[in-house]
Order: C-alpha cells, then structure tokens, then sequence
C-alpha cells in the first residue's frame, strides 16, 4: 500500500492555536507516558558520536515530544543537552517541558523551518512523528538540507504499518477522554476542547487517521534518499526497531556524513 498525501488540520495557519496546542500536548503526553521511542536511543547516540556531537536539534517538537523521558534515557550513556524547536511553537507546552526536565531541554521562540534550519542550530537533527507532515518535495528538502550542511539526521515514526493504527484510533479518544485530567501544564482551554466542545478528539481521530495513511513506508524512504544529491555522502540507515510488549515496531531514518577525504 502506497502513502497517500492527505490533509492534516494542524498543518494549516488557520487551525486553531489552542486546538492545535491540545493534539500536541496529548501526543508528547503518549509518547513520555508510554516511553516507546526509548527503544531507539542507541540509535541517537550513534549518530552523536559519528559526528562528535552532544547537541540535539529537535524539529517539529510540537508539544515536546518524547524528550522528557528520552533526554533521561541517552543522559546514561553520554552527555546531552536538547534544543526544541517547530514552525509554530507550542510556547506553554515547551516553556512547561524546559522546567519538567530541570533546564537539560531548551526551546527555541522564533518558528524554524525543518526545510531549511539555520546554520547556528548545530547538532544531530531529530524528527519524531512529524515526518509524514511533509510531501516528498518537502520531505526530500529536509533530507537536503541537512546533506548539504552536513549534519546528522535521525527520523523516527511512531508505528510501522498502516492498517492497525487506523482500525485503533477509536482507542485514541477514549485514552483522551480518561488522561486529559492529567496531562501538564494544566489547561483550561484543554478541558473545554476536550468535553464540552470536542473539538481535540476530533483533530486527534482524524489527523491520526490521515497520519497513518501518510507515513513513508523504509522503502519509500529508501526511495527518498536516492533522490536527495550528495545523499552518497552519508550513511543511511533505514527501517524498524520493535518495541517490547507493542504490536508495533517503530521505522526510522538515520543519516549521518562521512569524514571528508582529504586533498
């Protein structure tokens, strides 16, 4: 089955912030709960070493992602510290997120763009369940951009298939429903978009859905790579990681330079 492009709501400027906002608190609520993306540190550490690096560059961090509990899981082998960032910043959810994790994960406040981040912004670029937001001329701009500047990417999706995920996303809104109360910083924009007007839930069920249907599938990824020039500058390492007691394995893209030959 072959990724379909279709519409996210949060992608658009017009989606509403404090929706936008409670979709990607709930999903770095999941990921920090379920500590899934743990399984793929030693991948990170790889790609730190390859390059001599203890910075990450997090793009499209939305609410946080993963980072609470992943900065704590690569903080055992080695030191780090986390830069969060997004075209359209989730300032409470990070502001949140810098105190949570005693100052380790700082954010920046300016919108970045994933397609072209700025040189000052050094270290292994990480992506996490966003890389199926962008079209493969998008996709393969981000791919680009980070060969030409010769920095480390790593990108990582939360589920490997298709199908499942979508037959499971009911599960979502019941999982939104029972968990809302616990989600930090507390909201109360959240807890009126959640019960009273359902309108988290609903960007939640059908953002999800359109997600699964968009995920770049490691072949599509491979198809990817070859397309980017200069990808031939880079080790690649592409396709999925199982997660312990999950139905689920994660697929992630991994790409980090080669020393240069010397003259």
């Amino acid at each position: 089955m072959r990724r379909i492009q279709l519409i996210e709501l949060e992608d658009h400027p017009w989606c509403p912030k404090a929706v936008r906002d409670g979709g990607t608190d709930w999903l770095q609520f999941l990921a920090n709960a379920t500590r899934v993306f743990d399984t793929i540190a030693p991948k990170i550490r790889a790609a730190m070493n390859a390059t001599g690096t203890t910075h990450i560059v997090d793009l499209c961090s939305g609410g946080g992602g993963p980072w609470l509990t992943l900065e704590r899981e690569l903080a055992k082998s080695g030191p780090i510290d986390v830069a969060l960032t997004d075209l359209y910043p989730n300032m409470t959810a990070l502001e949140s997120m810098r105190e949570r994790s005693g100052g380790r994960c700082q954010f920046r406040s300016e919108g970045v763009d994933a397609t072209n981040v700025p040189l000052e912004l050094d270290g292994v670029r990480t992506m996490f369940n966003c890389f199926h937001h962008f079209a493969p001329e998008n996709a393969r701009a981000i791919l680009s951009d980070a060969v030409r500047k010769r920095r480390s990417i790593a990108v990582f999706e939360g589920v490997d298939q298709r199908l499942l995920p979508i037959l499971a996303m009911p599960l979502q809104a019941v999982g939104l429903a029972l968990f809302t109360p616990f989600i930090k910083p507390f909201k109360l924009s959240r807890f009126a978009l959640t019960y009273a007007v359902p309108l988290i839930p609903f960007i939640i069920m059908f953002d999800g859905t359109a997600s699964m249907l968009r995920i770049y599938s490691p072949d599509e990824l491979r198809e990817l790579v070859f397309s980017v020039p200069g990808h031939e500058t880079f080790d690649w390492d592409i396709g999925t990681t199982k997660v312990p007691i999950s139905p689920f394995a994660l697929t992630h893209l991994v790409g980090t330079p080669r020393p240069l030959r010397s003259a």
